[in-house]
């Protein structure tokens, strides 16, 4: 089990981006989890199953299987303490 088997589309922030990368072309795109909600039937769909069934974005390639990494756009801050 990865990641994806574990996270499900409700379980993602609005500030969260998603990646997709197409397996046959290597188009990638950006898609929020609202936009990918409108798609789906339910909530409950883990990321595993979106990355099977999501289509491609580009122009007449429409391949069906995309690879999914996470882009968090929330706020890192660095180590505050230290040594002297």
């Amino acid at each position: 089990m990865s990641w994806l088997d574990d996270t499900r589309l409700r379980d993602l922030d609005d500030t969260d981006v998603i990646e997709a990368t197409c397996l046959c072309c290597g188009h990638a795109w950006l898609q929020s989890p609202a936009q990918l909600l409108l798609k789906v039937d339910h909530r409950n769909i883990r990321l595993s199953e979106v990355a099977r069934h999501l289509a491609c974005a580009r122009y007449k390639c429409r391949h069906v299987g995309v690879r999914i990494s996470l882009i968090r756009k929330r706020k890192a801050s660095g180590f505050v303490g230290g040594m002297p």
